[in-house]
């Protein structure tokens, strides 16, 4: 078991039975979706993702890049309020 692992389980043994035994539950039921998103996390980490790795506002804005749309092109701060009209 890794060091990590040890001292989270020593913190939850810390807690009353009743709430160890709702983390239980939780970790239980979301497992597969923790699983999923630290593989993910470790993917963006090392540089080897797909823009699947992202979320989805992150996926448009890497979608408009490499499609070349939807982009405003300013050359400083105030430019960019122009054309934003603020």
């Amino acid at each position: 078991m890794t060091k990590l692992i040890q001292e989270t389980f020593e913190q939850i043994l810390q807690l009353p039975e009743e709430q160890q035994n709702t983390l239980a539950i939780y970790l239980r039921k979301h497992l597969d979706e923790f699983l999923e998103q630290a593989e993910k996390e470790k993917r963006i980490a090392e540089g080897n993702y797909t823009t699947d790795d992202f979320n989805e506002e992150t996926q448009q804005a890497i979608k408009n890049i490499e499609e070349q749309k939807n982009l405003t092109y300013c050359s400083n701060k105030n430019e960019l309020y122009h054309e934003l009209g603020i």
